[in-house]
């Protein structure tokens, strides 16, 4: 088996008895095909701790709080963005993109943008383990 990451602004033709589903609601599978998900959803979590396969879930360009709640929606517990940014710097993952993205509605400050260095999968840290807090 092997696991393959989707931009979740993808939008593929599907066959019409397809359809997309979140991870954690997902109908009845045949055969093995729920161990499988589930495994793949544990290789995700292993690889986002010591490589930066981040880079497959996110934008081209994206703030630090979208890139954490990717990071939660994945791993399953939440991350604090400021130890986010302070590990993927360190392991030379990310770079300013450049620019600033708009408040919006909720107002406040402009939130810098970030890029990943590279959109190549690479191994930062091969003892790293992003784990939920205990």
């Amino acid at each position: 088996a092997y696991l393959g990451l989707v931009p979740s602004d993808a939008d593929p033709h599907l066959p019409a008895d397809t359809a997309w589903h979140p991870v954690d609601r997902l109908p009845p599978l045949a055969f093995d095909h729920g161990e499988l998900v589930l495994a793949a959803c544990e290789r995700l979590r292993a690889k986002l701790s010591y490589t930066n396969v981040g880079f497959a879930l996110a934008p081209p360009a994206f703030t630090l709080p979208e890139l954490r709640d990717l990071y939660v929606a994945a791993l399953g517990h939440e991350v604090s963005a400021t130890n986010l940014k302070r590990v993927l710097l360190r392991r030379d993952v990310l770079e300013p993109a450049g620019g600033r993205r708009d408040p919006g509605r909720a107002g406040g400050r402009p939130a810098a943008l970030y890029r990943f260095r590279t959109r190549r999968l690479e191994i930062t840290d091969q003892f790293a383990v992003l784990r939920p807090p205990l």
